[in-house]
């Protein structure tokens, strides 16, 4: 009986041993295969960012699912205990959820709370799972700046007519995601262009390094074609901030010299491009309203318009305007209708006497007849000014600025001018904020707290032009009241203080970039826009590397 026991007892410890091993071994590839998963989604999100917001949901799903397929579950809630940063990630998701309590309009809350869905996943994910190695790291970093350049090369076919896709500007070009958004993008590749190229030069891997400043300059110049405002502004600063920021560091004193020249030339390059934008349309000599002609050389009589004083290139648009000959010899240039529309839709007339004045010509026959073949076809193509002509594309975006900003002071009519309707945003958020000092209008009440705002401020914006504030502090300011608004600050700035990465190069320059993007955009109110900020901060906290 003792010798059947035994048997049993060794057939049963064998046995055990043989389940424990085959688990063991599938533990195991599971391991294998939810880490190669979890490398893929963060690979796959990286290219999805700047291309398609598909990819973007996919890859999370992906990410979840790897998450769970490697296991291991006690040493994830140990860190996810231990992690700070990610507890101080996980309050701004959390405040969206607090404040309902304060909501009236549920749906358009829940709705919101979707949208920050990736502000609580990938803290959770990405700090609870293993580090990246600098290789891993390498590759999802690579995948990013490799969308972003199809991106940027799809933008450019549609701006040069080789893919035939309709659009009226250049921002309408960037047909994945907000110009504005990708534009930020845009910018961070930069930094990682110049991360990577001076590891190349340390290396001495010339080839290598002369392939990553051809990439860095092709990227410089897209940002140009790419006419964001925001993200020039933020690429301006973002160079005095890095030079201030590791100036220390800079052991060579003769580089500290150039440094300072190279900067006080960009410095001086932008102030000289707007003062003279500045000056070609405020200090161009118009003739005296008293010494205007009342009659053009034919004898028929002009309007002069002495009241208004709105500009076109420095030049009075409302002067020597002749109608009853302008009538009769645009049709004699044009296809288009006198009374018609150009092609962003605007009456033909209007923009022909807008681009007659910016040439400061008179807006009778001989006005017409001085124009020349690519004049008429810029007036047909909706430009009301000859600086649209210019090949220089800064002063053009300068000059569009003071000219919106000009008419907006003059008539405080700020639509579809978007630096303007910016500051009548901004107006409509403050009286919110004022109104709800304390504890905000809650996660769902923006959209009827705005609509209210714009009515009681009399403002001239059109109902489809009444948006949010543009501006993620004002936005959370009239969302959560002080007390709110102070714990999204720390959640917005305490991972990176928590962490101990106050030196690390790219988590400086991609919240740089982030942080000063919420003074003009609302950031975190869209799929992209969240994913962008919360993926690569996250990425960059909880990477093997952030120490150095």
């Amino acid at each position: 009986m003792r010798n059947i026991r035994k048997r049993r007892i060794l057939f049963l410890l064998i046995k055990s041993m043989k389940l424990l091993s085959n688990y063991s071994i599938a533990s195991i590839r599971n391991q294998n295969f939810g880490r190669l998963l979890f490398i893929f989604s963060l690979i796959l999100l990286a290219i999805g960012l700047p291309l398609s917001p598909f990819l973007v949901s996919v890859s999370q799903f992906l990410l979840l699912f790897s998450w769970l397929i490697e296991g291991d579950f006690k040493a994830k809630f140990r860190l996810f205990k231990e992690n700070k940063a990610i507890w101080i990630f996980l309050i701004l998701p959390m405040l969206h959820i607090v404040w309902l309590l304060n909501t009236s309009d549920l749906s358009y809350a829940l709705h919101d709370i979707k949208i920050k869905l990736p502000l609580l996943v990938f803290p959770l994910l990405l700090g609870t799972s293993a580090p990246l190695s600098k290789k891993e790291m390498n590759l999802v970093l690579a995948s990013f700046i490799l969308g972003v350049f199809s991106g940027s090369v799809v933008t450019l076919s549609i701006i040069t007519g080789i893919y035939p896709y309709p659009h009226q500007n250049v921002r309408d070009t960037s047909i994945f995601i907000s110009h504005i958004r990708f534009g930020l993008m845009v910018v961070f590749s930069l930094v990682l262009l110049g991360y990577y190229i001076a590891s190349a030069f340390r290396m001495r891997d010339r080839k290598k390094a002369f392939c990553l400043v051809l990439a860095f300059i092709w990227f410089l110049c897209f940002l140009l074609v790419l006419q964001s405002i925001t993200s020039w502004v933020v690429l301006f600063f973002l160079v005095y901030f890095l030079f201030i920021f590791y100036y220390k560091l800079i052991i060579n004193k003769d580089l500290r010299l150039i440094g300072w020249g190279l900067l006080l030339i960009l410095f001086v390059g932008v102030s000289g491009l707007i003062g003279k934008v500045t000056h070609d349309f405020y200090f161009k000599k118009n003739p005296h309203f008293s010494d205007l002609p009342t009659r053009t050389p034919r004898g028929n009589v002009y309007l002069n318009d002495t009241i208004s004083r709105e500009k076109e290139n420095g030049y009075y648009v409302g002067v020597l305007i002749c109608d009853q000959e302008l009538s009769q010899t645009w049709p004699k240039l044009s296809q288009i209708p006198y009374d018609g529309r150009d092609a962003n839709g605007y009456p033909v007339t209007t923009t022909m006497i807008r681009y007659l004045a910016s040439k400061g010509l008179p807006k009778d026959e001989d006005g017409l007849l001085k124009l020349g073949p690519e004049d008429i076809k810029m007036i047909e193509n909706g430009y009301a000014s000859c600086v649209y002509r210019s090949n220089f594309i800064p002063y053009i975006r300068v000059y569009e600025l003071i000219w919106e900003l000009d008419r907006y002071f003059k008539n405080g009519d700020a639509n579809n001018k978007s630096v303007a309707q910016r500051m009548e945003f901004s107006k409509a958020a403050i009286h919110i904020v004022s109104e709800n000092l304390w504890f905000g209008v809650g996660t769902g009440d923006l959209r009827e707290s705005y609509d209210d705002a714009y009515s009681v401020l009399h403002s001239q914006l059109i109902k489809e032009n009444r948006l949010r504030a543009h501006n993620q502090y004002l936005t959370f300011f009239a969302a959560f009241g002080i007390f709110g608004f102070l714990l999204a600050l720390f959640s917005l700035f305490g991972p990176a203080w928590m962490a101990g990465n106050r030196t690390n190069y790219l988590l400086a320059s991609f919240l740089f970039i982030v942080f000063l993007s919420m003074l003009n955009e609302d950031t975190l109110e869209t799929q992209a826009g969240v994913s962008f900020y919360i993926f690569f901060y996250s990425l960059l906290i909880f990477s093997s590397k952030n120490k150095q």
